[in-house]
């Protein structure tokens, strides 16, 4: 749920540089990741802005990642595990994302 379709389509394909696949005006849009197709739907009064879903990109070269969507003006946090690395980050509803590496 995005509060802001023009803002939204514009943070998933261009700073994220996934592929926009189908816009309906401000009514739907269709965001293609690698095996996973993400719809885009405005807000309703009934939505609650924020945790409404939580999206995990797993990236191969994560301080690269980091790096360039760092200058296109995201910002993480870095969590560590034993085994992964996360960066979390937000769009712009507030809704959480992450990136992820193994640490194989």
């Amino acid at each position: 749920m995005v509060s802001n379709m023009d803002s939204a389509v514009e943070f998933y394909s261009e700073k994220l540089g996934l592929e926009l696949i189908n816009r309906y005006g401000d009514d739907y849009a269709e965001i293609q990741a690698p095996g996973l197709m993400i719809g885009l739907h405005p807000n309703t009064e009934n939505t609650t802005v924020g945790n409404n879903i939580s999206i995990g990109f797993g990236v191969i070269n994560f301080d690269k990642t980091i790096e360039n969507l760092q200058a296109k003006g995201i910002e993480f946090t870095i969590e560590e595990e034993e085994w992964v690395r996360l960066a979390l980050f937000t769009d712009l509803d507030n809704n959480a994302l992450f990136l992820a590496e193994n640490k194989n």
